[in-house]
């Protein structure tokens, strides 16, 4: 270092701690390295614009630095022993993120390196910093980062983590309500670095809300005075064309903060569905064999808007307005083969509003409430001629309204010797009101008209402890639920626990019990009568119950990247939607039914591994056990099991620094598995994605191909009793995506609350 800078540097020091003068205005940043670690001990000098000295600071733990402004433009140098010097000339008050390069001619030979380690252990929970994870990644954001976490993967929409199932998204510790679509939307809008961390639980404390296994985001909190934002849009070929934008704002101060979002698009999609029927009736077997098209297309709206007082260690009240509108949905859907030629010609709309409102103290205490109303309306033709030469035509009137209040209360108290207790309780009130009314304009069809209400009460009451120990954690609590749909009571015990025990600071286990309620959809709740085509239709079931899931998990973690999980999952009364070939007449009926229970336990095995600095690599494998019974299934029953294995192989390699270039490749099959009276074959698929990022690190440009070989979707029959059913479905599963984003003026993207509409539609 320079000796007159130095001689500078110590004066600066020595003199503001005699005055104790106050800056009124000031500029902030972060020193990091290319890891994005933050480096402590920076020397940062700062010069005015003729080279004459002004004042200097070092860097702090977390490597962030203030200084005052006495003019500006300024220009800041930043020196350190093992880094490269580097300067800049700026204007701003935050000047964000400054990377400094290792100096290499300094260290030599003698640099030890190591990996840093991604994970981290905070009060029992699996830590991640999920910058690290994306680190030289073909990531965009903030939902691409999260697949790349040890054991999550996408699955049908949403995410899951090995071993455990679906696992919940929360932001900031509030639990996420949105469908799997609408947090899709919201974490894809979300830069990785507007993530702080990551935390997985397996068994989720009950003062979150959520029940199993979870992921918890946590943001970055900004408390000084800023205005930021984010343009971005994308188009999709999925053998269609489909575009979206959209656009935030964000303001903040050290009180207050405020954010509107919008996205909108047009999308249009398609699906094939090749069946072939082998159809029992009066002991005659029909083949019945034809294609289905279905074609659908509309426009989307979507605009949040949130506003949020939250003084720095003072508590937060915030509330949050969201609005969602699809006002012209279209869809058109062919069917013919051998039996029948059908056209559904359908219209409708779709919204919903929510409103929430949440208070959080210093003192341990938290509350919320949150209100949705949802409105959705469909109209449909269908004409069918069949080969017989019968002819039939109708029209459907499909409406749906629903109002859905939810609340809640926690606290907390820390007590003597690392203890804490937490107990709350929370109260949902649904209102579900569903039409359908046919008019048949010729033929002859079986048409059951619906006008109901549904009214649901949930209400959950929880106590619990935990204590930190020597070298782990330990966590019980237990909740009771009271559940009422109609004429359906019950109460029910929701029992968790969580144990962690490090061996050392590189190698820990962790034993996990959880139990959950899982809740069907209100339309499928319904007595109504959806037809697909001439031969296929959807049918209600008010009998229809929740299903329970009591899942366990131990895991091993060597070296804080090799992980190795056993687990067990119970799910009694499990419901999903099967096929079944009526034996009155020529239909095939899809109905979600409740099993006797669905089975599933075995182990998973995470290995990481690295060539240099240009690849890395992680291998999961999987092996479970899959026991599946139904004793009522119509007038048969099924008791099945079946042997699952799991292969996936992620790759991410630097291509170039300059131009900042990262591809990224991965596979994984699987063997053959089951569903009920399905036998799912074998399936696999390779992606490939490229990653061009710029204009100083504001601009991102990416390139992706998902499913590039059509082979994500199985080939499914079915071969149980006298049912005999092909269905092949995988034609436009391949999904081309280029995306393209720009943040300007420091992005800081605020946290937003979700709403739950998983259970709405029809």
């Amino acid at each position: 270092m320079n000796k007159k800078i130095f001689l500078y540097f110590v004066l600066s020091i020595i003199s503001s701690s005699i005055t104790g003068q106050t800056s009124i205005e000031s500029i902030k940043g972060v020193v990091i390295d290319e890891f994005s670690v933050p480096i402590i001990g920076v020397a940062i000098v700062m010069f005015d614009s003729d080279s004459t000295y002004l004042n200097s600071t070092v860097s702090d733990l977390d490597g962030t630095f203030n200084l005052k402004i006495e003019t500006t433009p300024y220009r800041l140098l930043f020196q350190h022993l093992t880094y490269e010097q580097w300067s800049i000339t700026s204007d701003a008050e935050n000047i964000g993120n400054v990377i400094l390069k290792e100096n290499a001619a300094l260290l030599g030979e003698v640099v030890v390196k190591g990996e840093r380690p991604i994970v981290k252990i905070e009060d029992g929970k699996l830590s991640y910093d999920l910058q690290a994870v994306a680190q030289n990644k073909a990531v965009n954001n903030a939902y691409d980062a999260l697949i790349k976490l040890p054991g999550i993967r996408e699955r049908e929409g949403g995410l899951e983590l090995t071993g455990a199932g679906i696992v919940n998204v929360i932001i900031n510790g509030k639990p996420s309500t949105m469908t799997s679509e609408q947090l899709e939307n919201l974490l894809r809008a979300t830069p990785v670095e507007r993530v702080e961390k990551a935390e997985i639980m397996y068994s989720t404390p009950p003062q979150y809300h959520v029940r199993g296994a979870s992921i918890n985001l946590v943001l970055h909190r900004s408390y000084d005075y800023s205005f930021s934002g984010e343009v971005h849009g994308d188009y999709t070929n999925r053998h269609f064309n489909s575009l979206d934008v959209g656009g935030n704002l964000v303001f903040s101060t050290p009180d207050w903060s405020a954010d509107v979002t919008y996205s909108g698009g047009e999308n249009k999609n398609i699906a094939r569905v090749n069946l072939l029927s082998r159809h029992t009736l009066n002991g005659t077997i029909n083949t019945i064999s034809q294609t289905q098209n279905l074609i659908s297309k509309g426009n989307r709206h979507s605009i949040r808007a949130a506003i949020e007082y939250a003084p720095k260690d003072n508590g937060s009240l915030s509330a949050v307005y969201t609005g969602q509108f699809k006002p012209n949905i279209n869809s058109t859907t062919d069917a013919d083969g051998t039996f029948v030629k059908s056209n559904n010609i359908k219209n409708g709309n779709d919204g919903m509003h929510n409103g929430s409102l949440f208070y959080k103290s210093t003192f341990g205490f938290d509350a919320g409430i949150d209100y949705t109303q949802y409105n959705s309306s469909s109209f449909s033709k269908m004409e069918n001629l069949y080969k017989e030469g019968e002819i039939t035509r109708f029209n459907t009137d499909s409406k749906q309204s629903i109002d859905k209040v939810t609340a809640y209360v926690n606290q907390q108290h820390s007590l003597k010797n690392n203890w804490g207790i937490t107990y709350g309780a929370s109260f949902n009130w649904t209102q579900d009101n569903d039409l359908q009314k046919y008019n048949v304009e010729e033929g002859n069809i079986s048409t059951t008209n619906t006008n109901s209400m549904l009214q649901e009460y949930v209400t959950n009451v929880y106590g619990g402890f935990s204590k930190q120990l020597k070298k782990g954690n330990l966590s019980l609590s237990l909740a009771g639920e009271y559940y009422q749909v109609e004429d359906y009571r019950r109460w029910t015990l929701y029992p968790q626990a969580s144990f962690l025990w490090e061996f050392d600071e590189k190698n820990f286990a962790q034993f996990s019990f959880s139990s959950d309620k899982t809740y069907p959809s209100y339309w499928d709740m319904q007595q109504a009568i959806t037809y697909l085509d001439g031969y296929s239709e959807i049918h209600g079931n008010t009998w229809l119950r929740p299903m329970r899931t009591y899942s366990t998990q131990f895991l091993y973690m060597l070296k804080k990247k090799y992980m190795f999980v056993l687990f067990w999952n119970e799910m009694p009364d499990y419901f999903t939607q099967t096929a079944y070939q009526s034996p009155e007449r020529l239909a095939l009926v899809y109905q979600t039914l409740n099993w006797d229970y669905n089975r599933q336990y075995g182990g998973n095995l995470i290995i990481p591994f690295k060539f240099g600095t240009w690849l890395d690599s992680r291998l999961t494998l999987t092996g479970l056990n899959m026991k599946q019974k139904c004793s009522s299934f119509y007038d048969i029953s099924f008791d099945r099991s079946k042997m699952l294995g799991v292969a996936q192989l992620d790759n991410s390699m630097k291509i170039s620094q300059k131009p900042n270039l990262t591809l990224d490749i991965s596979g994984y099959y699987q063997t053959e598995a089951i569903q009920g009276t399905y036998d799912i074959d074998p399936s696999w698929s390779l992606d490939a994605g490229v990653k061009w990022t710029f204009a100083k690190d504001k601009a991102t440009l990416s390139a992706r191909c998902s499913d590039i070989f059509n082979t994500s979707t199985p080939f499914t029959k079915i071969r149980v009793y006298n049912q005999n059913i092909d269905m092949e479905s995988g034609a436009f599963t391949r999904m081309f995506t280029v995306y393209f984003s720009y943040r300007f003026s420091g992005y800081k993207e605020k946290t937003r609350n979700k709403v739950d509409t998983s259970r709405f539609g029809h």
